[in-house]
C-alpha cells in the first residue's frame, strides 16, 4: 500500500493533463459545487453525467470519493480515491496531496489505522513541515494504542505552528479521550502562557473552557462577540456552551437568540438552541428552532435538526408524529443505525 500511494503522490509528468485540467468540466465543477453546500444527492448525479461525457476521470473518482467519505461509506471512498490517484497523469500538485488526507482519513474511519498512517508517512517524505500531517498521523497511532508515537507527532505539530489553537485544542482532547487527561491540560496550559500577549480574545476564550476555567471563558467570550472583525457564530456556539456546561440553559438560550435576531439564517445555532430547549422542557419550544432551522435548508445540519426534532416529538410522547418522521428520515438516511435502532423502539410505543 505504501508504495502505491507513494507512487500516486509523485509521479510526475511533463503535461498539463489528467487531474486540474481545465477542458470539459462542467458536470465536475456543478458536482464540486454541489459538495461545497453538502448536497452529496446532487453531487453524485453531476458526477455520474461527467462519466457520460467522458469528463476528466482523475476528478471525477476524486469527487466520488470525497462524497462517500462524507456520507460514511468509507471502503468506496478509499476505491474511489485510489481509483483518482491511479488516474492522476498531470504534475504533483496541492490536489494529489490533498487527496491523499481524504484518503488517509477515509482509512481511518475504517479502523485501519496502519494504512492510515502509511499515507501520512508518504505526505511526509515529501512534505517533512507539513503540521497537520504530523497531527493526523499522530491521532492515528494514538488510536492504534501508540502514545509515545503520538506525543512526538503531536510536538512536531505544535513547534511547527505553536500559533495554531485550532489543532492544539483537536491534541487536547485527542489525549484526553484516550485517557491522557493530565498531559492533555499542560499542552493547553503551555499555550496559554506562551502565547497570551499575542492570542486573540477568542483563542483564550477557547483555551479558557477546556482548560475548565469557566468564568475566563466568559469574559474572553463576550469580549470577542463585541469585537467588529470576529466571526460572530462560533464564539456564539461556545459562549452559550459555557452556560450549558453549568447547566445555566437561560443563559445559553439567551446567547443563541439574541445571535439569530441579528442572524436568523443559522442552522447550527438553531440546533444548538433547540437541544437547550430540549433539557429545558420546552419541547414546543425546541421543534420551533429545528423547524426555523429546516427552513435555512444548510445540508451539513439537517440531518441532525431532522433526527432532534423527532427525540422532541417522542419526549413529547407523540410517538405517531415522531414515528412518521422517522420514516421519511431513513428513507433520506438509510445508513443511521442509530435511527434504525430508534425506529424499533418507535414501532413498539
Amino acid at each position: 500500500m505504501k508504495k502505491r500511494v507513494v507512487a500516486a503522490i509523485m509521479c510526475v509528468a511533463f503535461v498539463m493533463t489528467g487531474c486540474g485540467s481545465l477542458a470539459g468540466r462542467h458536470n465536475i465543477d456543478s458536482g464540486f459545487t454541489y459538495i461545497e453546500s453538502r448536497d452529496y444527492v446532487s453531487a453524485l448525479e453531476s458526477f455520474e453525467a461527467a462519466t457520460e461525457k467522458g469528463e476528466d476521470e482523475c476528478l471525477i473518482h476524486r469527487g466520488i470519493g470525497i462524497v462517500k467519505l462524507q456520507t460514511g461509506d468509507y471502503q468506496s471512498a478509499v476505491d474511489e480515491l485510489l481509483a483518482s490517484l491511479a488516474a492522476d497523469e498531470g504534475i504533483v500538485d496541492d490536489m494529489d496531496f490533498d487527496t491523499n488526507f481524504y484518503l488517509a482519513e477515509a482509512y481511518y474511519r475504517l479502523g485501519d489505522y496502519a494504512k492510515a498512517k502509511e499515507v501520512y508517512d508518504a505526505i511526509l517524505a515529501l512534505r517533512s513541515k507539513d503540521s497537520n500531517a504530523y497531527y493526523l498521523r499522530g491521532v492515528c497511532e494514538l488510536a492504534s494504542g501508540g502514545h509515545d508515537s503520538a506525543y512526538s507527532d503531536f510536538s512536531k505539530a505544535i513547534a511547527l505552528n505553536s500559533r495554531d489553537y485550532g489543532v492544539i485544542i483537536l491534541i487536547y482532547k485527542s489525549l484526553a479521550e484516550y485517557g491522557y487527561e493530565d498531559e492533555a491540560r499542560n499542552i493547553l496550559q503551555t499555550a496559554m502562557d506562551n502565547g497570551s500577549s499575542f492570542m486573540t480574545n477568542y483563542e483564550k476564550g477557547q483555551i479558557s473552557y477546556y482548560l475548565g476555567n469557566n468564568a475566563d471563558a466568559q469574559s474572553y467570550l463576550e469580549l470577542a462577540r463585541n469585537e467588529r472583525d470576529q466571526e460572530k457564530e462560533p464564539v456564539v456556539l461556545m459562549l452559550g456552551q459555557t452556560g450549558e456546561k453549568q447547566g445555566d440553559y437561560n443563559y445559553a438560550i439567551s446567547v443563541y437568540k439574541t445571535y439569530l435576531n441579528e442572524n436568523p439564517e443559522s442552522a447550527t445555532v438553531y440546533n444548538q438552541l433547540g437541544m437547550c430547549q430540549i433539557k429545558q422542557g420546552d419541547y414546543d419550544g425546541a421543534i420551533s428552532s429545528f423547524e426555523a432551522g429546516l427552513t435555512v435548508d444548510d445540508k451539513g445540519v439537517n440531518q441532525a435538526l431532522r433526527l432532534n426534532e423527532i427525540t422532541a416529538y417522542e419526549y413529547m410522547g407523540q410517538f405517531n408524529m415522531a414515528q412518521s418522521l422517522m420514516a421519511t428520515y431513513l428513507q433520506d438516511y438509510p445508513g443511521d443505525e442509530t435511527a434504525i435502532r430508534e425506529n424499533i423502539f418507535l414501532s413498539t410505543r
